[in-house]
């Protein structure tokens, strides 16, 4: 969180054998506490590090110290930023009352390695998207910590069908879809951090942001949402599917069989609903209804339908002599066309050699696609046309846009033809690649899931009971079970411990789910649950892990959301005795439990 954490949380690592990146500062400016540059940071900074050190000095699960996290580069404009005097004077503190650890911090700008900047450091930390790659040819004997990873997002429970085309293809539901293929602008999903690191091995190993859900920040949602979509558990606790694709790879000695999304897909009969499986195992068989819908093997990349742009006859409005035309027909990202100038009006024409039907278009530009407003035609004998996709350029999203685009089309033709109309931001007319082809594709950057999850991409739905039979070195290890659920019928409280302490501080986090007649879990269900307590304990809390709610977490009833709430319960000081629970919704049988809590 980039400040210094509660004593107690250092306790629990103590005991659990976490080691700790302990930080001192999110930045050395408003945020630490310091305006207009007052107090002066070396009056600041060793006050808050000497507290801050001698406090957490005798914890073993305290690896390293850091001194700040994306503090920017000194400048006239800012001269609150870090230079290399004020790293080596904050790390000099740090040292000053503990000289046994390494002191680094948490960096963002890879050109700061370029500079003496970071030289007194022990080690660094960078954030996302290999920023590190500077300072690793810099400093090859310094370890490297990559302490900010992922800010993957996702909504526990919502599902969405047509899967994301690219990592920031959000909902417009203002929830994040499941199937964990969306990251923020500045990030990347899990499956490809674990490639990275895989890759890197010099570097010692990921943070991911973040844990839990949490209050603020809600990416991509800002003025909409409540609470985060980073987490790997939503805000009260309760695992998102990405806990389980963690935990498949990060404990390949765990067994970890988890099929996503649920089976409640009613108005989809007859469509397709992708089925992922994630697991530590290698393979798995999916069957719907008992019929074998085929193995998946981990590693095994599906094969992609041809382009039919790879061979055509391009012509354009322009081209530089180191960028032509053909270059965005090779399939290649690192070679491009470019017009001959950032003139507007500009084109290119592609002559596939014969009529063919065309499902998808597929853009890559130099530059991040918003900049680019353009119109493309097709037309089968050259001469009549037909406009297929009309896109605006826009300066959305503000930052870290994708340079790829997809467009859905259901056509046939042997030309197509692009114009552009809007170029922002100082662009040029500029493309790395351009792709047609007779169905539907997924961008390259979706290439590393198949090596870390198992996916049936084109699944027919039917109600009913999917299983998958997992494999590790051909041994069934496990299997899992979705069924679809009928309405919704009784209430579940499932509470993670049956007995506390009347201390007046011990929890129990008691789960509230729906379920059918038959004991399924109703992933679909919203009903309005109320809580009794009787006995020596009382409500601490209440949630249900959505990030747009904005009902109180202190209350005796919270919606369902997705099937799911929270409860969480706390012993009264002093007071023992048995706590019976109940929980009770309309048209639901009541859920109860009995809490025992003793001295």
């Amino acid at each position: 969180s980039h400040n210094p954490p509660a004593s107690d949380l250092l306790d629990l690592c103590d005991r659990m054998g976490f080691v700790v990146w302990n930080e001192a500062f999110d930045k050395w400016d408003g945020t630490a506490g310091r305006h207009d540059g007052q107090p002066p940071l070396e009056e600041f900074g060793e006050k808050q590090i000497c507290n801050f050190v001698m406090r957490d000095r005798n914890h073993p699960s305290v690896v390293v110290w850091s001194i700040g996290n994306e503090i920017s580069n000194e400048s006239p404009s800012n001269k609150e930023g870090k230079s290399g005097p004020k790293v080596a004077m904050m790390r000099n503190f740090v040292l000053k009352y503990d000289p046994t650890r390494p002191v680094g911090m948490g960096c963002f700008i890879p050109e700061t390695a370029n500079r003496p900047i970071l030289d007194a450091l022990d080690l660094t930390g960078w954030n996302y998207l290999r920023r590190y790659s500077i300072y690793r040819q810099r400093y090859p004997h310094k370890p490297i910590v990559y302490s900010e990873s992922a800010s993957a997002l996702s909504t526990r429970g919502f599902y969405e069908v047509p899967l994301a085309a690219f990592k920031t293809d959000y909902s417009d539901q203002r929830q994040v879809c499941s199937y964990d293929l969306n990251a923020a602008p500045w990030a990347d999903i899990p499956d490809v951090e674990f490639a990275l690191m895989e890759k890197d091995r010099f570097v010692a190993g990921e943070f991911v942001w973040t844990g839990f859900d949490y209050l603020g920040e809600p990416t991509p949602f800002d003025q909409e949402a409540r609470s985060s979509y980073f987490g790997i558990v939503d805000l009260c606790g309760i695992p998102k599917d990405r806990f389980y694709l963690y935990r498949s790879y990060w404990r390949p000695e765990a067994t970890t069989v988890h099929i996503l999304p649920h089976w409640n897909w009613p108005d989809r009969i007859g469509k397709n609903v992708p089925v992922f499986v994630y697991t530590n195992g290698d393979e798995a068989e999916l069957f719907l209804n008992g019929k074998s819908l085929g193995r998946r093997i981990k590693g095994q990349r599906p094969a992609r339908p041809e382009n039919y742009a790879s061979g055509a006859a391009v012509s354009v409005s322009s081209e530089q002599e180191n960028n032509p035309a053909k270059a965005m027909l090779d399939g290649d990202s690192g070679t491009r066309w470019c017009a001959s100038s950032g003139a507007v009006e500009q084109w290119i024409q592609l002559d596939l050699g014969q009529v063919v039907p065309i499902q998808c278009l597929t853009l890559e530009f130099e530059r991040e696609a918003k900049y680019y407003g353009y119109s493309i035609g097709a037309s089968k004998d050259g001469q009549n046309w037909t406009q297929i996709v009309s896109k605006a350029a826009s300066d959305q999203p503000r930052r870290y846009g994708p340079k790829e685009v997809f467009h859905s089309v259901n056509i046939e033709g042997r030309y197509l033809r692009m114009e552009f109309n809007e170029l922002r931001g100082g662009s040029w007319a500029s493309i790395c690649r351009f792709g047609a082809y007779p169905q539907e594709v997924e961008s390259d950057y979706y290439a590393q899931t198949y090596d870390y999850r198992l996916r049936w991409n084109d699944v027919v739905y039917e109600p009913g009971e999917l299983k998958a039979a997992a494999y590790k070195n051909g041994r069934k290890i496990g299997e899992a079970i979705m069924r679809t659920a009928g309405k919704p019928a009784q209430i579940r409280l499932t509470p993670d411990r049956r007995e506390l302490k009347a201390s007046g501080e011990d929890l129990s986090y008691i789960l509230i789910e729906a379920l059918d007649e038959q004991g399924t879990v109703c992933p679909l269900a919203d009903a309005l649950i109320h809580f009794e307590i009787d006995g020596p304990a009382e409500i601490a809390g209440v949630g249900n892990g959505n990030p747009l709610s904005l009902e109180p977490f202190q209350a005796d009833y919270r919606k369902l959301f997705f099937g799911k709430a929270m409860l969480i319960l706390r012993s009264r000081e002093g007071q023992t005795g048995s706590v019976q629970i109940r929980a009770h919704g309309q048209d639901l049988r009541d859920g109860k439990v009995t809490i025992k809590v003793s001295k």
